[in-house]
């Protein structure tokens, strides 16, 4: 798969160049959703979520994304609509695509362009296991973590400033610029960039991703499960992509801290059927994850598909 390009549009900076020369537009003190974390955040929503967009694109343009019509795509449309309904992000644009691809993973580009490989069904087995890696995604989108991880590396594009004179001139764009960016939306696994979301930012989307799940009327215990079969198929580190992240046991301990605030939550919200149902395998399964049972689906949180026939 090539690296996407990154490159600037007239919509980023007729929205976003006043906002990056200036600071404003994005508060310098923001929070964490649930965990309450304080963050210092300077790059704008505006130029994440773009800059989101842009990569969601390259990378579809560059990958075999599969029929929205295939069973697959259909689920990851519906676990899609309950998790962004849970999520409570207006300004977001959803977007579901499934891709073709052995690879154990899964991503949530600011302003919510969701990607899910065909190679983490096994793991993910039914509804319940797609809703806590997919919360987990969408909770490095909500709590702003590539916003906050770019606002770390400011100085090495020479501050606010300079970050727009890059992405205006990208053609010009060094590898470690190019890795910064990358790594902050939340693609650097996939093209061998070692810039994980830090420990702290993972445990903070196992958080929020059980809480979603929750809200969402799934099972939030399904997320300390899904651990044990990542062991169990990838090894006690678990899959490429998760490397320099937390161990399993430390993710599931920390989980477990969070159990009973999330059930209080299920409790509440439970959806009416069995969202645990073997769909991707184990027992009773209804179907493999052989690669062209998966698909791509891209709709608004309401369950309005976009008008493209594979990816828009």
């Amino acid at each position: 798969m090539r690296e996407p390009q990154i490159v600037a549009f007239a919509l980023m900076f007729a929205a976003g160049t006043a906002v990056l020369a200036s600071g404003g537009g994005a508060p310098a003190s923001a929070e964490v959703p649930y965990t309450g974390r304080k963050q210092v955040i300077l790059v704008p929503d505006v130029v994440m979520n773009l800059i989101g967009q842009q990569n969601y694109q390259s990378v579809l343009d560059s990958s075999p994304i599969a029929s929205k019509q295939s069973a697959d795509s259909e689920v990851l449309k519906k676990v899609g609509g309950h998790i962004s309904k849970a999520a409570d992000q207006p300004d977001y644009e959803w977007r579901y695509s499934m891709i073709e691809d052995p690879t154990i993973n899964a991503w949530c580009l600011p302003g919510g362009k969701i990607g899910f490989y065909s190679g983490i069904l096994p793991v993910l087995q039914d509804e319940s296991g797609m809703a806590f890696v997919m919360g987990h995604e969408v909770g490095h989108a909500i709590a702003r973590h590539g916003a906050e991880r770019m606002t770390e590396n400011l100085a090495v594009f020479g501050g606010l400033a300079g970050l727009q004179a890059v992405l205006d001139n990208s053609s010009k764009m060094s590898k470690d610029e190019k890795n910064i960016i990358l790594g902050a939306v939340g693609l650097g696994a996939q093209y061998g960039i070692a810039m994980p979301f830090s420990r702290m930012q993972e445990s903070e989307a196992d958080i929020i991703g059980e809480m979603l799940m929750a809200n969402a009327g799934y099972p939030p215990d399904e997320s300390i499960a899904i651990w044990d079969r990542m062991s169990a198929i990838a090894g006690p580190s678990g899959p490429a992509f998760l490397s320099d992240h937390p161990s399993n046991s430390k993710r599931q301990a920390n989980l477990k801290d969070w159990l009973p605030r999330a059930n209080k939550r299920y409790a509440r919200n439970k959806l009416t059927y069995d969202t645990k149902a073997s769909i991707w395998g184990g027992s009773g399964s209804t179907r493999s994850s052989g690669g062209s049972s998966s698909g791509s689906t891209h709709s608004s949180p309401s369950g309005g598909s976009s008008p493209s026939g594979g990816h828009n």
